[in-house]
Parts: structure tokens; sequence; C-alpha cells
């Protein structure tokens, strides 16, 4: 029975988040600059034709990569998407995002090592996601705001330092050891109780 156009998107879609965790991979290993479309089809197991009928350069790729990783954080935040953080939903977004560095602990190692890379930092900076957060950190600045905290503005940047530092934690507890689960664990339930408990003031 042939397939339907429904059924070649959605294999279409997963070669293609397959091409880029391949190119993810190769990315952090080998560092963008020194990584060709050729390595990058071979390494996927594609030929270099069928690479160019997913992506148009390597850049195009590399743009593509860094926004597939981010969206996947950021759709937590507001699943409702009417704008407004509640508590609930800032516990769902902390655990959410927990979740998605055990589940998927290599790939985010692999991400941040990636971004980290000098000649990728200009991408990271250019992705439309990037421009996204900045809605983001105006509705958490509203929920702190709510929340009763004195300095709202603070509270936004330390919550991201807090998110970063993890991602670069793990780049570094990767080369030299584990992180300790029961302490991952621990540092989870303290932002949450941080941020929605009533001893914010």
């Amino acid at each position: 029975m042939p397939r339907t156009q429904d059924q070649y998107e959605v294999i279409r879609k997963k070669r293609k988040i397959q091409i880029m965790e391949s190119a993810l991979q190769l990315f952090a290993s080998e560092g963008y600059g020194h990584v060709s479309i050729s390595s990058l089809a071979a390494h996927a197991g594609i030929s270099k034709g069928l690479m160019y009928n997913y992506f148009k350069s390597k850049e195009d790729l590399l743009q593509q990569v860094i926004d597939f990783v981010i969206s996947e954080v950021l759709e937590h935040i507001d699943p409702n998407n009417d704008g407004v953080l509640t508590q609930e939903e800032f516990k769902l977004f902390i655990r959410k995002t927990f979740e998605l560095m055990r589940e998927k602990a290599e790939l985010y190692t692999q991400f941040f090592s990636l971004v980290l890379q000098p000649n990728v930092s200009d991408y990271f900076m250019k992705s439309p996601m990037i421009t996204h957060m900045g809605g983001y950190f105006e509705m958490f600045h509203r929920y702190f705001i709510e929340q009763g905290f004195e300095d709202p503005q603070l509270e936004v940047l330390q919550l991201s330092a807090l998110i970063e530092g993890l991602g670069v934690m793990l780049v570094f507890y990767s080369r030299f050891s584990e992180m300790p689960e029961k302490l991952f664990d621990k540092l989870e339930e303290r932002i949450i109780h941080t941020y929605t408990g009533n001893e914010n003031k």
C-alpha cells in the first residue's frame, strides 16, 4: 500500500532529526570548522546529494541544529501559550529541563560543547530561538513580580545562569566524572523550592 503524504512527512522529519543529531555529534567531537558536508553525510550514512535535500549548506545545518535543541527546552515554558507563567508551569519547566538533561545527557553535552566553540557563537546568537527567548525572559520577569521577589530582574538572571551553568557542568563532568544523581535531584528541588515557595521575600 503506497504511503500517504502525511506518512512521508513523518519519515522525512524523523530522518532530518537523525541527520541533525549525527551532525551535532560530529561538530562537537571534531570542531565545526573542521567538518565538511561530505564528512557530515558519511557520518549520517547518507549521500552528499541527499544531505543537500535536507539542508542548503553546512551553515544552514548548524543553525537548524541549534534551533532544534533550544526549541526542545523552550516548548515547556508556556505549554498553554497564554503568555502567563504559573507556579505549576514553572515547576513543569524545571522538571522537564532536568528530565531532558538526564535522558539526553550525551546530546546536551555535545550541544554545549558545540556552542562554546568560538566560531559557533555568532550562529548561536543569530538563532530565531534566541530572539524568542526575549519574550520568555519577560514572562519569567512578570512571574517573579507576581511571586513577590524584591528584584525580579536579578532572579531572571540567576535562573538563566543556573540552567546555562548546569549545561556547562554536564560538559565538565562528562570529561572527568559522572554527575552524582542525588546531587542532581537536590539541585532540581532547590530551584523549584526557591522559586515556588513562600519564602521569596
